[in-house]
């Protein structure tokens, strides 16, 4: 079964074409994003530490490293929460879903849209861990269903299995700016990336393990910024990433010459 957070960035890349556009330079007027960590404190109780300027603090690029290796972005703690911190974050806005592709057994996921993100907006994307016996129980016990894009169908759980996803902890998300970030955007936002990956055809993977973030950018096209706690960084992101990418230079090479 694939990861819930490789499932949730994967919709994430979907909704690309859907995002509303805005323009590139109401995001350039505001200043840089701190370094990763600023203004946390690192106590030896692994305390939650000073934040960012209220006024900043749901911006994307105020990604708020805690000691214990968790995160804070968008309001939300990546490695903490659960669901149930998400519907009183979200609200209605909230939509939870079980979500997968035909033969598979899906991810909890909810969906934020649109989501507003200081002054950016977006859609926001969350994803759940919860164990795979669970998983094909809700989806043995599902009503209706929606399709997406892609082959992807959203299920709707039932009210006791909704009841009990309220504790499935939040270990991913995968925001899609309502605005195209390119490559020099990102690093002005974010800084050097420690690795990017795709150098050399696909989309561009720009990898900050120290705040558990992947961006992905094409150009001409909007990008999508994916969160885990970044002491989650190399099983949950990097390792499915260098994956896929295995796999698609492993069929590229398969492929007839034309």
């Amino acid at each position: 079964m694939k990861h819930p957070v490789v499932i949730a960035c994967g919709l994430g890349l979907l909704v690309l074409l859907v995002a509303a556009a805005l323009p590139l330079l109401h995001m350039r007027d505001h200043g840089a994003a701190p370094p990763a960590g600023a203004g946390s404190r690192t106590g030896s109780g692994g305390g939650a530490g000073a934040g960012p300027a209220p006024g900043d603090a749901g911006l994307p690029w105020q990604v708020r490293v805690l000691a214990d290796g968790s995160a804070q972005v968008f309001g939300l703690h990546l490695g903490r929460d659960t669901l149930a911190e998400a519907e009183a974050r979200f609200g209605d806005h909230l939509q939870v879903a079980l979500v997968a592709r035909l033969g598979e057994v899906g991810a909890l996921e909810a969906l934020v849209d649109p989501m507003q993100a200081g002054f950016v907006s977006g859609r926001l994307v969350l994803a759940f861990e919860v164990p795979a016996a669970t998983l094909q129980r809700w989806r043995a016990q599902v009503g209706s269903s929606s399709a997406m894009e892609g082959g992807v169908r959203r299920f709707k759980l039932d009210a006791a299995d909704r009841q009990a996803a309220r504790s499935a902890p939040l270990v991913g998300l995968s925001f899609v700016p309502a605005l195209r970030l390119g490559e020099a955007d990102l690093r002005e936002r974010f800084g050097p990336p420690a690795r990017v990956l795709g150098e050399t055809g696909g989309a561009p993977m720009l990898l900050y393990p120290e705040r558990g973030l992947a961006a992905s950018v094409r150009a001409g096209e909007r990008g999508v910024l994916q969160y885990v706690a970044p002491r989650d960084f190399a099983a949950r992101l990097l390792a499915p990433l260098e994956a896929a990418g295995g796999q698609a230079a492993a069929a590229a090479s398969a492929a007839p010459a034309r």
